[in-house]
């Protein structure tokens, strides 16, 4: 679930910060030289079994399959964004006529009801409780699942929730959690909170950690299948590949991908619920803090949205012939490579202004193998371009068990600082001990951006880090930039504007944080790119110690098969991409190899195929060479989209390369609004004579 009611809103409320219980660090060095041996983080066995831990008996034991086990299913009503209507919004306030849009079930919240249903059928005398948070009208999303499963139903509604982000949600949602639980549950702590992923109107991901952190429990992400004998084991994609975990204690709460056949509804139940009750509770019957609720309780506000078009309109050249576009393709890749990529926007400049936020610029620095994610040290890059206006220095967070050389590697990344955050429990990501670890050290040092790669890791992560230390948080941001904001009595002066898609991607929005010491959000790999390597940089590294404990593990890792892709199209300098265009998978395999193949040896180039969504779900191909919002972000240096309309989603995974080509039959297709070229007709005719002038031009 993401934010309630009709705020367009993407960051989030800070509650008090949880007490983390002997997680405090320590500082035991301080250095400016870079020497030491290359680190390794301990490998997970592939598919074998966990390195066992030492754990007490009591309430960390699992629950018995054989014991009920309650689940509490957190479900919202959404807008249908596949038809907004231009009116539906307010873009002065920020926010939408929700009443002027079709309502339907969030569609992972329904995968969330399936994974909920094996858990009570396993364990019999189990409940099944639905909780949402809206208007009054959402009574009729309770209804739907009623009509699919039976249960209790809660709806939690009162004007002093409008307008709340995504943690003043989390908050008055696991107010409720706390009733149910006391009232309904009889104060027992054998239950499941289940929900989806994310909502497809705010599409954070952020409530459902936040929720996990207001209750002080562990947060199993990405959930994709369940198991129930002889225990609860939950399939979830992690940052290393598909893993198996396990609760060490419950309550625990769960967020399910689309990964299972939905339950349908039932005539009989369906009657039954609607002669049925749902119960409806207000702010003040779950005793919930009117300064955390709504408004007035949001850490972020949005004060721009706009159309995706606007971002990036051009105006296409159309060429008609194969040969001239393959001179055109020629000439410009040619001139691109002599001139370097200009930076975004222009400098900030403070000019004597006395600015909102002081402190550093910090990035989370996630490990892979032996190294450093590329999202990280992309992220390195932009962080030294955005401080670089304010004057601040650029920190790297890394936490690891033994971080070895690879201080090294983030300073010559861009890092003026590196803070190594060292304990055997951060060796491999869990993420009730990267929180405590990391939250304490913001709440200390107080940088004012932090910035999180919008990995499996960082989204699972940053909504708790920014919760624990009371910051505002954006997520999977597309552009981020220093400004000025000035609006009746408030006054922000050089303060991050984070802009992300929003519904859908439907449209953009621009996010500032408020009332809160750091400025937070996360990023999509490939959407920046990172500086050249210089070994000859030199920089600090503050070496740490976090105090954690055994008590810091929730979950325990069973099992983790790790996944390689076969195909890896963020690099490339050439991406050749298909769409439902092609209309088959035989088209989509004639035509695309051998024109990526030709234009590779033409240009003296890398080039892969890619792929939209559409073409993905059509089965032409396999989603590591998908494109887009739900797929890879790719900034080529040449970018040919073949049979793709140009949906906001896919725009928004390609809109950075730098010459765009696009070849459609619909001359009014949006995709040639951010080509650079275009050519119109029949795919069929004018692929096969791109390839032929192509084999031509190398004979």
């Amino acid at each position: 679930m993401d934010g309630a009611y009709n705020r367009l809103t993407f960051g989030v409320l800070m509650s008090q910060p949880a007490p983390d219980e002997g997680s405090s660090l320590t500082e035991v060095g301080n250095a400016v030289s870079r020497n030491g041996a290359f680190g390794r983080a301990e490998d997970i066995p592939v598919m074998g079994t966990a390195q066992g831990r030492e754990r007490p008996a009591g309430d960390r034991q699992p629950v018995p399959a054989r014991r009920p086990l309650d689940c509490i299913v957190l479900v919202k009503q959404v807008p249908d964004v596949s038809n907004i209507p231009e009116d539906a919004w307010d873009r002065e306030k920020g926010t939408l006529r929700r009443a002027m849009l079709d309502s339907i079930l969030n569609p992972l919240d329904l995968q969330a009801l399936t994974f909920a249903r094996r858990i009570t059928e396993a364990t019999p005398g189990s409940r099944t409780i639905y909780l949402s948070m809206g208007p009054p009208q959402a009574r009729e999303t309770l209804i739907d699942c009623l009509s699919r499963v039976p249960g209790e139903a809660i709806l939690l509604t009162d004007r002093a929730f409008a307008g709340a982000d995504t943690v003043a949600t989390a908050y008055s949602l696991a107010c409720a959690i706390r009733r149910i639980e006391r009232e309904i549950l009889g104060g027992s702590r054998d239950y499941v909170i289940v929900t989806g992923m994310q909502s497809v109107d705010g599409d954070t991901a952020q409530v459902p950690p936040q929720i996990a952190e207001e209750l002080g429990i562990e947060h199993i992400a990405y959930a994709k299948g369940v198991d129930v004998e002889p225990d609860l084991a939950v399939r979830r994609i992690g940052p290393q590949g598909t893993e198996i975990v396990r609760p060490l204690r419950y309550p625990v709460l769960v967020t399910v991908t689309a990964c299972m056949d939905p339950l349908y509804r039932s005539f009989e139940l369906a009657r039954e619920a609607r002669s049925g009750s749902v119960h409806e509770w207000s702010a003040q019957s779950v005793g919930a803090d009117p300064h955390r609720t709504g408004l007035q309780g949001s850490r972020t506000q949005v004060y721009r949205i706009f159309s995706p078009s606007e971002e990036r309109a051009k105006a296409c050249e159309f060429v008609h012939e194969p040969a001239e576009l393959i001179e055109r393709i020629k000439t410009r890749y040619q001139a691109a490579g002599s001139r370097a990529r200009a930076v975004e926007g222009e400098a900030y400049s403070l000019g004597g202004k006395t600015p909102t936020y002081t402190g550093e610029f910090w990035v989370l620095a996630e490990r892979e193998g032996d190294g450093i994610r590329s999202v990280s040290l992309e992220l390195l890059g932009k962080a030294r371009e955005l401080a670089a206006g304010l004057g601040a220095l650029v920190g790297a967070v890394l936490p690891c068990d033994d971080a070895a050389d690879l201080p090294k590697e983030l300073i010559a990344f861009g890092a003026d600082k590196v803070y190594a955050i060292e304990h055997p429990l951060l060796g491999e990501f869990l993420p009730m001990p990267y929180k405590a670890a990391i939250s304490r050290l913001v709440r200390e040092r107080k940088p004012q951006v932090m910035l999180f790669g919008a990995t499996p890791l960082g989204r699972e992560l940053a909504p708790r880090v920014a919760y624990a230390s009371s910051s505002g948080l954006t997520a999977d941001c597309t552009k981020l930039e220093i400004g000025d904001y000035t609006k009746g009595s408030v006054s922000l002066v050089g303060v991050l504007k984070q802009t992300r898609p929003a519904l859908g991607g439907n449209i953009m929005a621009t996010i500032l944080t408020k009332d809160s010491p750091t400025q937070m959000a996360t990023v999509r790999p490939g959407v920046f790119r990172a500086l050249p390597r210089d070994l000859s940089r030199t920089g600090e590294v503050i070496r740490l110690t976090a105090d954690l404990t055994e008590e810091e593990l929730r979950v325990r890792s069973l099992a983790v098969e790790a996944v390689e892709s076969n195909v890896s199209i963020r690099d490339a300098d050439i991406v050749v991409a298909g769409g439902h265009g092609l209309r088959s998978k035989a088209d989509f395999e004639r035509y695309l190899k051998p024109l990526a193949d030709g234009l590779g040896r033409l240009l003296g180039a890398d080039a892969k195929v890619g792929a939209s969504r559409i073409a993905v779900e059509d089965g032409f191909t396999t989603h590591d060479r998908q494109v887009g919002q739900t797929g890879q972000t790719v900034q080529p240096r040449l970018y040919l989209a073949i049979g793709i309309s140009g949906a906001v989603q896919h725009i928004s995974g390609m809109q950075g390369s730098e010459i765009i080509v696009a070849i459609n039959k619909d001359p009014k297709a949006r995709i040639f609004n951010y080509a650079d070229l275009g050519m119109v007709g029949d795919i069929e005719t004018i692929l096969p004579g791109l390839t032929r002038v192509l084999d031509g031009a190398m004979a």
